[in-house]
């Protein structure tokens, strides 16, 4: 055993050994939690339960049972730690047959009066986790049974404690019978135990609305005992096809019948969510009963009834005028549908898909609220059609039905509408593409009703047809009224946010194009429409520029599509824009400047007539003047952004940005910007500018200045990566001058310095490599990297900068440029450096030691000595003062150190080096020091001997 090991060994016995005290008191149950994880995750790479410290805590559990069984009582923490600890390592069978020799679980059951009913919630969640465990393998399940633990479990799923152990306790259970599935005689006990609430219950007709609360507090058992079935349902019933589990359930309980019943009788609509999943569970059940493996044939006879069924939930549903359900129940059923493709292909004895017809009820809400003027309009002539070709003859009687009920019933159609919005939502992850695009329509056409009497879109034709009437009232006279008749966007501003919201995550999710949705080409117009509203919410007008953004990034209309310049609608928008770049609301001010900033992005390749429309909306100059102007940072920074964005344009640049300054903004920013977002976007703009546009010599060097100091000193991290970014460019541009392309050097090139062509062999690549890292060295870009690659602040600084230095190292590497002798005719005056301890890289030879002692200088920033000065030194002046003094000329002195930094010295740094190493050893310091085993261990012991300290632990 090594040395690390077995103090390891002896640090956990003692930690283990407080926990035996009769007085240890657990200050924090957190460090349990963290050596729980920490053990869990160890054996369970061990395949074969070898983990190192088992032997530990199999010879500590019995000895620590003896104590407790000698009337020594444990505390609630070191109780919960013990049960998942034996859990954990009884995982693996060998194990557990280790501790059953010596019967430590029926004696822990027994010290612990698991059997008792008034356990806290904590040791119930412990216990379950145990048997969880044990469940995982034969021996385990066995115990379990033979001793009939597992009763405990179902008494927690039915007494629905907390939601954490009511959870675990269905987990378990569901488990359970999944692994015993053929031994029929336990699974039947296990069902009846389960059942036994539903099966005893007789059925209290509810009489009136009134009695619900007093009805679900009297059926609190007979509610959790219907969540435990769904829960073991939904869990079994799509599996595979030959699990007997379901078939089970449905025989012993004769479920189906039960709870038909309950469903017909409950009119608590609380009540009924406890019913309705598992009602609709058991005609999935009998459906999956008509597939057959063998065949892709699904039995007509199940198949009829099980439409029939369907169709009666949904009629029972609407007996009770519960829309909401009823647009859940379809959510439900597409659920399940798929769980139940997945498991065996099938085909349908009928032409309509089943998608379609759930999608058509859960769009009926929402296709009522579309207001009678907007239906002379042959897109959505075409819309209705197509609803009515995808559809069934008894899905349209219940479309009809439900619009009837929604029409009549004094029903809170706005809060309707937006819950339906949410679940179509929610089952977005399993639409197939086509049912995708009937809810995208239905979205826009209710968006649409939004808008005034007179709106349009595109070039369409008007046409009769009619929307909310069966075919024998199209030449009736509309009596229904719209919700969304009169001033919608300030009446109803709920359901719009809900709207909006929803054609941006479709939008998003399946990138929608005209010529599979036609609905797409208006999303602009119909965003802007809202957004020149006067009394439009602020968060109604950033919803509005959000799915604009989208429209424009997604939605090429066919004129775009085809480079034609014409385009009304942006010609209109741009005045929008404008406006509300000047809204008082901040967040409405950055949602326009990233609908900008998507257009100028668009502008660069794609459609380079937006150009125009920036240009002719002098967005560029607006821009500039928010950066020096916005009080709101994050505005600032999506100007900047903005800006960064356009910069690589020659029309945008030469037309209006190349007067701006935009240089000494930028520089100016990082000298004088507090907020670290507005820093991080200077940098990038200063980078922009640099890559896209020609400077003179004064400039790059206030550039080079600037990214130099980004780079080491600013105090935030995604500012110095960005700077980072900057200098990977700076690099890349110098190879470029000598010649490389696409990260190789060809085998000729022009010579600018001779103005000829010269063949590069490989003595000529080696110079003008060396002339290019002498270039690097002289303007400080070799002696940036080191320093940050050595930067203790933020690991992501050190990352990128390993990544910089790593990829022109293999250029190097490649150019056999590491074999040149490589002379060290530089001089550093190492006198001027304060002698601290250095720790240079890993594997450097004495020949570094120089910019080792430099780069470990630079980055040692909490020096006591240097704090010692400072304080020395303002005994007698203001203390700021002094110290902005101080800073100052450390930075001047660093700044030195890192241009002295030569080629030689970096080559002999990044050659000597094992950089991955170094990048890996880091990350794995930063990962494990605060949870690594002997972390945890030295935790718990310190929290032990200072248990008189205020415990603030660092987790």
């Amino acid at each position: 055993m090594n040395s690390h090991r077995k103090k390891n060994e002896e640090v956990l016995a003692k930690v283990l050994d407080l926990f035996l005290l009769p007085d240890y008191n657990v200050v924090s149950t957190t460090y349990l939690d963290h050596l729980l994880t920490h053990i869990a995750e160890n054996t369970k790479e061990c395949a074969t339960g070898d983990y190192e410290y088992c032997e530990v805590f199999q010879k500590w559990i019995p000895r620590a049972l003896a104590i407790w069984e000698s009337e020594q009582k444990a505390s609630q923490p070191v109780i919960t730690f013990t049960m998942k600890l034996v859990g954990i390592i009884s995982r693996h069978e060998l194990r557990y047959h280790y501790w059953q020799c010596q019967d430590v679980y029926n004696r822990l059951y027994k010290i612990f009066q698991l059997h008792r009913e008034d356990l806290p919630a904590s040791i119930k969640m412990a216990y379950t986790t145990m048997l969880s465990n044990l469940i995982l393998h034969r021996s385990g399940r066995q115990w379990i049974i033979q001793s009939g633990v597992w009763k405990d479990v179902v008494k927690y799923a039915h007494w629905n404690q907390t939601m954490y152990v009511t959870r675990e306790s269905q987990k378990f259970l569901w488990t359970l019978l999944l692994l015993e599935q053929k031994n029929t005689e336990t699974c039947k006990e296990i069902i009846l135990a389960v059942a036994a609430p539903l099966m005893s219950n007789t059925l209290d007709v509810q009489m009136h609305q009134a009695l619900e609360e007093t009805y679900l507090e009297q059926n609190k058992l007979l509610c959790s005992t219907l969540d435990l079935l769904t829960s073991i349902l939904e869990n079994t019933l799509f599996v595979s096809l030959d699990n007997s589990v379901p078939e089970l359930i449905e025989k012993l309980v004769d479920l189906e019948m039960r709870i038909k019943a309950l469903f017909e009788a409950s009119i608590s609509t609380s009540f009924l969510q406890h019913v309705h999943k598992l009602l609709l569970l058991s005609l999935f059940l009998k459906l999956k009963q008509g597939i057959k493996e063998h065949t892709t044939m699904i039995d007509v006879d199940a198949w009829h009834k099980f439409c029939y069924s369907l169709c009666y939930i949904s009629m029972m549903l609407l007996s009770k005028k519960d829309i909401i359900e009823l647009v859940k129940n379809n959510k439900f059923s597409m659920t399940y549908w798929k769980k139940l493709l997945a498991l065996h292909d099938f085909v349908l004895p009928e032409e309509h898909k089943f998608e379609h017809q759930a999608i058509a009820l859960m769009i009926i809400p929402l296709c009522v609220c579309i207001k009678k003027n907007h239906l002379n309009h042959d897109l959505f002539d075409m819309f209705v059609s197509k609803i009515f070709d995808v559809t069934c003859t008894t899905v349209q009687r219940l479309a009809y039905n439900m619009r009837d009920i929604l029409r009549k019933g004094d029903l809170p159609m706005e809060q309707i509408c937006k819950v339906s919005i949410d679940i179509l939502l929610e089952i977005s992850d399993i639409m197939d593409r086509d049912v995708a695009v009937i809810t995208f329509q239905a979205l826009c056409y209710v968006l649409k009703s939004y808008m005034p009497d007179m709106w349009t879109c595109g070039q369409t034709r008007n046409c009769t047809s009619s929307i909310n009437t069966s075919p024998s009232e199209h030449s009736r006279k509309f009596l229904y009224k719209s919700i969304l008749d009169g001033d919608p966007i300030v009446d109803y501003p709920v359901l719009l946010a809900s709207l909006l919201d929803g054609l941006a995550v479709m939008t998003e999710k399946f990138k929608l194009k005209w010529q599979e949705c036609v609905e797409t080409i208006c999303v602009l117009s119909l965003a802007q429409e809202i957004l020149n509203h006067s009394g439009i919410l602020p968060t109604i007008c950033v919803k509005a520029l959000k799915l604009a953004k989208i429209a424009i990034h997604n939605f090429m209309p066919p004129n775009l599509a085809l480079l034609v310049d014409s385009d009304s609608h942006m010609n209109e928008i741009g005045p929008t824009l404008f406006k509300r770049l000047h809204d008082p609301n901040w967040e409405v001010r950055d949602s326009v400047l990233e609908v900008l900033n998507t257009i100028a992005t668009i502008s660069e390749y794609k459609y380079p007539a937006f150009q125009d429309f920036l240009l002719i909306n002098q967005f560029p100059k607006v821009a500039v003047d928010i950066i020096k102007t916005d009080g709101e940072s994050y505005v600032r920074a999506s100007a900047l952004t903005f800006v960064a964005t356009m910069i690589r344009i020659h029309k945008l640049w030469q037309k209006q940005l190349s007067q701006a300054n935009l240089t000494e903004i930028a520089i100016d920013l990082l000298k004088n910007e507090s907020e670290a977002i507005v820093r991080r976007e200077a940098v990038n703009l200063i980078k922009e500018l640099y890559v896209h546009q020609k400077w003179s010599k004064e400039v790059i060097d206030s550039m080079l200045r600037a990214m130099c100091i980004a780079a080491v000193f600013d105090l935030h991290w995604e500012v110095k990566i960005n700077a980072l970014s900057f200098w990977d460019h700076f690099v890349k541009s110098h190879l470029t001058d000598q010649g490389m392309l696409d990260d190789c050097f060809p085998n000729v090139t022009f010579s600018k310095e001779h103005r000829k062509i010269v063949a590069l062999n490989e003595t000529e690549i080696k110079r003008r490599l060396n002339k290019a890292l002498d270039e690097l060295a002289r303007q400080s870009c070799l002696g940036v990297l080191l320093v940050t690659l050595k930067d203790d602040s933020d690991f992501e600084v050190c990352k990128v900068s390993a990544v910089i230095i790593s990829k022109l190292k293999t250029c190097l590497i490649k150019y056999k440029l590491d074999e040149s002798p490589i002379e060290n005719n530089a001089t550093i005056d190492t006198n001027r450096i304060k002698e601290t301890p250095s720790v240079p890289l890993p594997n450097c030879d004495e020949k570094t030691r120089n910019v080792s002692h430099i780069i470990e200088e630079i980055v040692d920033t909490n020096d006591a000595n240097l704090l010692a000065t400072i304080y020395k030194n303002s005994m007698n002046m203001d203390p700021e003062m002094v110290m902005e003094e101080e800073e100052e000329k450390e930075k001047k002195q660093t700044l030195r150190y890192i241009s002295l930094v030569t080629r030689q010295e970096f080559l002999h740094e990044i050659f000597n080096c094992d950089i991955d190493a170094y990048i890996e050893e880091k990350s794995h310091w930063l990962k494990t020091y605060t949870s690594s085993f002997e972390s945890i261990l030295d935790d718990i012991l310190t929290m032990y001997e200072q248990n008189d300290v205020n415990s603030m632990d660092c987790y």
